[in-house]
């Protein structure tokens, strides 16, 4: 078997398992090196969660894809800012984390700028307001929206999926005393 082609190996398909291991070429720009990695460390590596800093962010594809976006709890309006979409990208915001009230900022999700990258889709929204205590759907308009702004955010979970190279579908949740806004 040691002189097979990586193409020639029988594949395991659906039956991997997390301990099963895979062959990892390490720095294949730089000095490459062989190594060895689970698919249960694999996949753990690459889904980290990433806890975004209390700044405005750029994310990117290396860095955040397919990973849990932990929002922190902002000390002012936070704009996060998605790279160029990809067929399949995903980024999932999650928080705010460590809050004990209602937050006094917004979490801002930004697609780009120019109205050439947007959002698709709609969110639930819960109103928080202590009178009301509604839900209700908010739509993006289909085809201009690139910014999305849960004002005074006390939770958020929202999903964003590259379906081609100028949109992002959302979906998700997200509760406050204020309603999820969509704008270009």
């Amino acid at each position: 078997m040691a002189d097979l082609k990586i193409t020639a190996l029988t594949s395991l398909a659906a039956a991997s398992a997390r301990e099963d291991l895979l062959h990892i070429i390490d720095d294949p720009s730089g000095t490459p090196i062989n190594k060895k990695e689970t698919v249960g460390d694999f996949f753990n590596a690459l889904t980290a969660p990433v806890t975004l800093a209390d700044s405005d962010v750029t994310l990117t594809e290396a860095t955040h894809a397919g990973r849990i976006v932990i929002t922190p709890n902002v000390s002012a309006d936070r704009t996060y800012t998605l790279p160029t979409p990809k067929v399949g990208m995903l980024f999932r915001f999650i928080g705010p984390t460590g809050l004990a009230a209602a937050d006094g900022h917004s979490v801002i999700i930004s697609a780009g700028s120019g109205n050439s990258i947007f959002f698709k889709g709609q969110l639930v929204h819960h109103d928080t307001n202590q009178t009301s205590q509604t839900s209700s759907v908010v739509f993006s308009d289909q085809d201009s929206n690139e910014t999305i702004t849960v004002a005074l955010a006390q939770a958020l979970d929202i999903t964003c999926v590259g379906t081609s190279t100028t949109t992002w579908q959302i979906s998700g949740f997200t509760a406050s005393n204020t309603l999820v806004a969509f704008a270009d």
